[in-house]
């Protein structure tokens, strides 16, 4: 009887973090597509000023209006992403608690393709990318940090000029961008395997996938800022 309640209470720790895990691949790979969103946005410097502050304004004002209210995309984007970074991180948290208690756990696949540099310092890439996250929003959004331009400038691409003027933050830039396509790299092989959808002669090739969509999603970003810094966009 007791082997049997210890089965059973075994079952359902399994199915929770599965379930968890899952929800963890769901929400990560929500931010995958909002990252090459905002990084095929950020192309649009390449086509003026006027084109690109209409793009911004858009976003956040007439966006699929009168279907949404003025300015309604972007309290239903921002809602989502706060939903979801929640559920990543309390997701993320109950893992690495689970995974303390139990390494030896049989869900976990042997890590032969995932044993890489990336996949070994997710948790610390993740800490990095909230204070950067967060950096990101207080500099452009909010110009609470007003570097490189002035609080007052209001027109999203004179911000991205006067930021990316200054080499410090180009540099710190792709410090925060190569956290995120490292992040995503591994992070693409990870949700696929949490929802199932990998098979054994898939695995590798996933692996590189990710590889190469961090890869391209590392110079999507960085074209504008390193186009800004040699005077290519001015």
């Amino acid at each position: 009887m007791a082997n049997k309640n210890l089965e059973t209470r075994k079952r359902r720790a399994w199915n929770t973090n599965v379930f968890v895990k899952q929800l963890m691949a769901i929400s990560g790979l929500f931010f995958v597509m909002f990252v090459i969103v905002h990084a095929y946005g950020n192309l649009k410097m390449f086509l003026g000023q006027e084109a690109y502050d209409e793009y911004a304004h858009w976003l956040k004002g007439d966006a699929f209006y009168p279907l949404l209210p003025e300015g309604g995309l972007i309290v239903i984007f921002r809602t989502a992403m706060i939903l979801f970074a929640l559920v990543h991180i309390l997701a993320a948290f109950h893992t690495w608690r689970v995974s303390n208690k139990a390494r030896a756990d049989r869900y976990s696949v042997k890590k032969n393709v995932a044993d890489s540099y990336a996949a070994r310092t997710m948790r610390v890439s993740a800490v990095i990318l909230l204070f950067m996250i967060a950096f990101h929003i207080l500099h452009f959004t909010t110009a609470t940090i007003p570097a490189g331009f002035d609080a007052s400038e209001t027109s999203p691409y004179m911000r991205m000029i006067g930021a990316f003027s200054n080499p410090a933050l180009v540099v710190l830039y792709a410090v925060f961008v190569g956290t995120v396509a490292m992040h995503i790299g591994h992070g693409i092989w990870s949700a696929l395997q949490s929802m199932g959808w990998l098979r054994r002669n898939t695995q590798h090739v996933t692996v590189v996938i990710g590889g190469i969509v961090a890869a391209i999603v590392f110079v999507m970003f960085m074209l504008p800022p390193v186009a800004i810094a040699f005077g290519f966009i001015s």
